[in-house]
């Protein structure tokens, strides 16, 4: 490894013009100076460009780029285009509402020079909460980290990692087809294919910030993450196949947990079925369970239901008071 090896920041960004300038301002704050940092824009139609065109002008590390339109629109085809473009030894992925920390790539750098052999690195992060008070998301010590991907715990964000250029090139980069968990994904295809290749440093200093948003769209955003589990199973239990991890299937269960706990409520009952049955269908819970699980979710439904019409006539007889 060179003493400073060129580091490339990838931020993918859509009609963010309001507030990319913040993370592009924390690029910009680095103490470590040896970067470049591509801006790819997924079609925006406010003034991204303008305020682009000003930071491209006054430093020359800063690259602005369309998506090309014959490629899949979205944030991982965006990162991909970035990776293709990139030149630096290593990579960062930063989402255009979020930070880094003045010392994050001085601090990374420092840290690989004992581990340089490594595909990737990983550094904890502050989640900074709509009030704008943070708190340190932490790693908690693991047995394996995989399993813990696998399981839905899913211990850091995007640019937590600081990719080895080369490995994660030869990942082939984001798949491009996943609404959500893009982030699991790779991770985990990651772990699969680089075994051993990977160092979580837990007990560091975070030098990132997530920014906590609320879900807007809760309906859309549930549709896309049944829609996304519709690929990630069968990608994942293919993959552990190839690896001779069959077995490790049976944690995936975890995102079905996920799913049902938190998102159901928001999708259609024939969706909700659908994600149930392609966890059966790939053997990771078994017919019991997947019987189970339709006959309790129907229920549900069915309770509600009578105690929505309780309600309403309730209140049409206190009307009537």
């Amino acid at each position: 490894m060179s003493k400073n090896p060129l580091v490339s920041i990838i931020i993918p960004t859509f009609n963010r013009a309001y507030i990319i300038g913040e993370a592009l301002d924390s690029v910009l704050a680095q103490t470590y100076i040896n970067w470049e940092c591509l801006v790819i824009d997924d079609g925006s139609s406010d003034e991204t460009d303008i305020l682009m065109a000003d930071y491209t002008k006054n430093d020359s590390r800063f690259f602005y780029y369309q998506r090309p339109s014959e490629i899949i629109k979205g944030a991982s085809a965006c990162r991909n285009y970035g990776l293709s473009k990139a030149t630096g030894d290593y990579i960062v992925f930063l989402d255009s509402d979020d930070l880094l920390l003045e010392y994050c790539l001085k601090s990374r750098v420092e840290m690989l020079k004992n581990n340089i052999s490594k595909g990737f690195y990983v550094f904890p992060m502050y989640i900074e909460n709509e009030s704008g008070s943070r708190n340190v998301f932490e790693i908690p010590k693991s047995d394996s980290y995989l399993i813990d991907f696998l399981s839905c715990k899913v211990y850091w964000g995007i640019m937590c990692t600081f990719w080895n250029a080369n490995f994660l090139k030869k990942l082939e980069g984001f798949n491009p087809i996943y609404p959500r968990l893009n982030d699991p994904e790779i991770h985990i295809r990651a772990m699969l294919n680089g075994q051993n290749s990977f160092v979580v440093y837990r007990e560091v200093t975070p030098d990132s910030v997530y920014r906590e948003a609320r879900i807007k769209d809760k309906h859309k955003f549930a549709v896309n993450y049944a829609k996304s589990l519709s690929f990630f199973i069968p990608d994942i239990t293919k993959s552990l196949k190839r690896f001779n991890l069959l077995s490790y299937r049976f944690y995936l269960k975890g995102y079905l947990k996920h799913y049902f706990l938190n998102f159901h409520k928001f999708n259609s009952k024939k969706n909700n079925s659908k994600v149930a049955g392609i966890f059966y269908k790939y053997r990771i819970i078994s017919i019991f369970s997947y019987c189970k699980l339709l006959s309790h979710y129907y229920l549900f439904l069915i309770f509600n239901k009578i105690l929505k019409r309780v309600k309403q006539t309730l209140e049409g007889c206190l009307n009537q008071l």
